[in-house]
């Protein structure tokens, strides 16, 4: 288990320089043509053992590179995802590789890079916010290292729910967090939608709290890994949705205001 938590703080703010051919992972070297232009290299997750920040095992991943500055939707980004393969330790490691990217461009590009889970429920990493840059010519670059902070789990609403609450409740949801994400500060949004009964459900919600600790006294999870907050009464009868974002501030192993977010699912209630 390699410790990172040093490192990670200033060099994924750094341009990775050109290498030499070294190797990429499904690859028999050399690499031909030569120079071929081929970026390539490895994934793994940024776990938190409760003292430092270390590599653990990553997933099968997506890895995607765009022009520094561009879009992270832009036509000009290029994505993959990764395969299992044995480093050399002889542990599985998922790699991933862009054949040919630079062949025959003199020129350097700088890469904003992204990296995220491949499941719907494998929650490291971002399709939308970079975690470090590469800068290739013609000769490409191999053995890039990529770690990747997680985002919140599901943060779940469990309360309110069903057809009978009152008019003055303690909102309650699962929190997100883990000993991985302890490392990290963390908010919460709660967001609504209300309709009277009889009426037409809004097709938006309506933003109620931003900025929000776990708990009101600004605590953490409690015993069932869950955070709440309460509403005073009255609140008018009819039907209600919400849900919650979960925002998890990465920027100390990223680069400055880096917020990894999860929205939950929506929940309904009626208050008759």
């Amino acid at each position: 288990m390699r410790k990172l938590s040093l490192l990670l703080g200033t060099a994924a703010l750094i341009s990775l320089p050109v290498a030499s051919h070294a190797y990429c992972f499904g690859v028999t070297p050399p690499l031909t043509p030569t120079p071929d232009g081929t970026v390539c290299g490895t994934v793994q997750r940024l776990g938190f053992n409760g003292y430092y920040t270390y590599a653990k095992t990553a997933g099968t991943s997506y890895v995607k590179l765009c022009p520094q500055g561009s879009s992270p939707t832009s036509f000009s980004c290029s994505t993959t995802s990764t395969g299992t393969y044995l480093d050399g330790y002889n542990q599985p490691i998922q790699a991933w590789r862009f054949p040919q990217l630079r062949w025959g461009q003199v020129n350097y590009t700088t890469y904003d890079v992204y990296a995220w889970g491949y499941s719907s429920t494998d929650y490291w990493g971002s399709s939308t916010k970079p975690i470090t840059t590469v800068t290739v010519n013609q000769y490409g670059l191999e053995g890039v290292s990529l770690y990747t902070p997680p985002r919140p789990t599901d943060p779940t609403p469990v309360y309110p729910s069903g057809n009978a609450v009152g008019s003055s409740y303690t909102v309650r949801w699962k929190s997100g967090m883990d000993l991985d994400r302890s490392y990290y500060p963390v908010t919460y949004e709660v967001w609504y939608k209300y309709w009277p009964f009889g009426g037409t459900e809004p097709a938006s919600y309506t933003l109620s709290r931003a900025n929000m600790p776990c708990q009101d006294n600004g605590g953490g999870p409690d015993a069932n890994n869950e955070c709440s907050t309460y509403v005073a009464g009255p609140q008018p009868a009819g039907n209600w949705k919400w849900y919650v974002v979960a925002n998890l501030d990465v920027s100390r192993v990223s680069y400055p205001n880096t917020i990894f977010t999860t929205q939950s699912g929506g929940l309904y209630f009626t208050e008759p």
